[in-house]
């Protein structure tokens, strides 16, 4: 090997370290489920290099990595997943954050002028759009949230609203609540419920609990996951990482070398990715057309 190649190459870890070889720093909450997936887009649509925190799901090391990150030249952080927003938050007031993955986003109070997000929610004009050419009589949608999913509430509303559709809320504090929840909105003639994906009032019990009442009660369910089709749900919606990554890297893109990120709390998002569940739109006696295959799978 030549002297100066070889100079070159003792050399290069040092340079790239003086140049700030990423350009973004991602900082993961876990490597598990929808955070992976969210992390892999990012590194697979960023053209630069991306620096990976990852927390592995707890703070253990949190200290050694946020150092790290505030000795980094670099200004612009994604955190993917509610543990690194709420790391985000408490100790990197002096980057740039722009955060995804997260749904509890007033209850932690998440949002700052330096810290914006990326809704955690698929496209509600989507997925209601594709629940009203299933069912062309549905007039009413309930909904149960906690007290801090306001953002989700208004999501709902508005996207209904374009529709000519109602939205039927109903807030409950725990999720001995939900139950009660469901027999009000009953009361008021629901066409079916908007399951929202609020982890402050739906453990993994109430899930099932509520998936039962709906399947005795002959009540149509949409669903934030595919899983619960096999609990009786008639569609379910997820987002697509592909999408969340977009949009995050657009908003630093937009933020450019300002201290501030600009813009909405939320950046919503435009696709949904929608199943429809064979069995259950035949329970409801409805037809899957061809318009609507065009819009969603089938299972």
């Amino acid at each position: 090997m030549a002297p100066a190649l070889r100079v070159l190459l003792l050399l290069l870890p040092m340079l790239c370290a003086a140049s700030a070889c990423a350009d973004i720093i991602v900082l993961a909450s876990d490597d598990k489920g929808a955070v992976a997936a969210a992390t892999a887009a990012l590194q697979s649509a960023y053209a630069g290099r991306v620096e990976v925190h990852n927390l592995a799901g707890q703070r253990a090391r949190e200290a050694d990595i946020v150092q790290a990150i505030k000795a980094s030249p670099l200004s612009q952080v994604v955190a993917v997943g509610l543990l690194a927003a709420q790391v985000a938050r408490q100790r990197l007031e002096t980057k740039q954050v722009v955060f995804c993955q997260v749904l509890n986003v007033e209850e932690f109070n998440l949002v700052a002028p330096w810290m914006k997000g990326v809704s955690g929610i698929p496209s509600l004009a989507r997925q209601f759009a594709a629940w009203k050419t299933l069912d062309p009589g549905l007039r009413k949608i309930g909904l149960i949230t906690g007290p801090h999913a306001g953002y989700m509430v208004e999501e709902a509303e508005t996207a209904a609203r374009q529709l000519g559709l109602e939205i039927e809320h109903v807030a409950v504090s725990s999720d001995r609540a939900v139950l009660a929840a469901l027999q009000e909105l009953r009361e008021r003639h629901i066409g079916g419920l908007w399951l929202a994906p609020d982890s402050s009032i739906l453990s993994q019990r109430a899930i099932l609990d509520l998936m039962t009442a709906t399947v005795r009660h002959n009540i149509a369910v949409l669903a934030f996951s595919p899983a619960l089709l096999k609990e009786g749900a008639l569609l379910s919606a997820t987002a697509d990482p592909g999408e969340i990554a977009s949009m995050a890297l657009e908003r630093l893109r937009k933020a450019g070398p300002s201290g501030s990120v600009p813009g909405e709390a939320l950046a919503p998002l435009a696709s949904a990715r929608i199943i429809v569940s064979a069995a259950a739109a035949a329970r409801f006696g409805l037809a899957i057309s061809a318009k609507l295959k065009e819009q969603a799978d089938v299972q």
